[in-house]
């Protein structure tokens, strides 16, 4: 018996690699199509799962989620209420690694939230974007669940290929600690692992490097001597980013140089053979006003969709499942300048991906892996006025999406840009 999406699902029996003998719409639930990537979630043995360790004299509380494996929020519903029938004690971490994968949380999704990424980007760690998206998760969390608490996991590794932000420093580690300490984290978890998948794929954790190994524990010990960790003066420009108005916010922070928004039409069909170089109607040129025939013959417009941190996550905005195979997607935004200047365009996508920009190619990925912030780099002309920006994304299958902001030519946010449209 499996769950999705509240409805009851049997599964007769099962081979090396599929469940066969399905019977849907079991216990009076209906059946009905679910999205792309959804997880399957198994109640009874979970239960029995977590009947066997509840009562443990080292049991904290339990871990629901990590990063975005796919559409997890009817799984963590159901794993959650287990918990709290069967246990009742401990609480459910939920685990976000960006505002980009909060399409997982929502009322019942789990206890505490905790939000953690990768937090050194390719040319340092940058505090500013480690506190806008914890003020974005925040502010979508608890605009759901209000008071919602969260704990902040710091993170101690590098080495993965798309990871190339460290090593580390002991000084970085101890940063992100305090930067979640200044956002009103009810607690802290150390991340550190020792994680080899073949001899020349290394996660390298803090044991790695006596330096990190003495930062980490310097910080648990201080954590768990007084309650508390302490945290310097900060420069007042960076403490006045953190100062949000007390009360209820229905929007989180626009950082700088993030376009806070954009127009979409999508899903269009690309075809087996298709690829970036699929031409499509919005190819010739962008008309905000046109109609489109998208996968399936569905009638397709340009939808205004808010981003998540920068993020545009597609995964978030599909349906069913064969509506995410094989599939293209646009979107579009207006960058004003008062200035010519020279620009970072600073990009993560998960699947094949191009930009242009006033309809010149700046930059193309193929492959498939995850949205992490600043990956690429491509250099652009913003001329003193209005730019039209295009992103377009092809799709054989999962979960897809693309991360965009501007920046200086030193790398920093890029300052005095305005985005159209303003907001989703």
């Amino acid at each position: 018996m499996v769950v999705i999406e509240d409805e009851r699902i049997r599964y007769r029996d099962s081979t090396e690699n599929s469940l066969t003998g399905c019977e849907r719409g079991l216990d009076g639930t209906e059946a009905k199509p679910h999205r792309a990537l959804i997880i399957m979630f198994w109640p009874e043995p979970f239960a029995l799962e977590i009947a066997k360790v509840k009562d443990s004299p080292n049991l904290w509380g339990y871990w629901a989620l990590d990063d975005t494996p796919g559409y997890a929020l009817s799984a963590m519903r159901g794993l959650t209420s287990v918990v709290h029938e069967v246990d009742g004690h401990h609480p459910v971490c939920g685990g976000y690694s960006g505002p980009d994968t909060m399409f997982n949380f929502g009322p019942g999704a789990c206890d505490i939230i905790v939000p953690y990424w990768y937090p050194v980007l390719k040319w340092g760690y940058d505090r500013q974007m480690t506190s806008m998206d914890t003020q974005a998760i925040l502010v979508y969390a608890r605009r759901q669940v209000p008071g919602i608490p969260f704990m902040g996991l710091y993170q101690a590794f590098w080495g993965a290929d798309w990871n190339k932000r460290g090593p580390l420093t002991a000084f970085e580690i101890r940063e992100q600690a305090e930067d979640f300490v200044r956002e009103g984290a009810a607690g802290l978890m150390g991340f550190a692992v020792l994680h080899q998948t073949n001899p020349n794929d290394i996660f390298g954790g803090f044991n790695l490097d006596p330096e990190m190994t003495r930062a980490v524990r310097e910080i648990n010990d201080e954590v768990r001597r007084t309650c508390a960790l302490t945290v310097p003066p900060e420069r007042p420009e960076m403490a006045a980013i953190r100062i949000r108005p007390i009360g209820f916010q229905a929007h989180e922070p626009e950082p700088q140089g993030i376009p806070p928004a954009w127009r979409i039409a999508f899903p269009f069909e690309a075809g087996e053979s298709g690829d970036l170089d699929t031409s499509l109607a919005p190819d010739a040129g962008i008309d905000l006003t046109a109609t489109y025939v998208g996968k399936d013959g569905e009638q397709l417009s340009w939808e205004t969709i808010g981003t998540r941190g920068g993020v545009i996550a597609f995964l978030d905005l599909i349906g069913p499942v064969k509506k995410a195979e094989n599939t293209i997607g646009y979107a579009v935004c207006t960058v004003t300048s008062s200035v010519e200047r020279t620009v970072q365009v600073r990009l993560g996508a998960a699947k094949d991906t191009l930009v242009r920009v006033n309809g010149k190619e700046i930059w193309r990925y193929t492959g498939s892996r995850g949205i992490h912030l600043d990956d690429n780099v491509a250099w652009t002309t913003l001329p003193a006025g209005k730019s039209e920006i295009v992103v377009k994304c092809y799709n054989r299958g999962g979960g897809w999406g693309f991360a965009l902001r501007f920046a200086d030519p030193d790398g920093r946010p890029a300052a005095g840009l305005s985005f159209e449209p303003a907001a989703g």
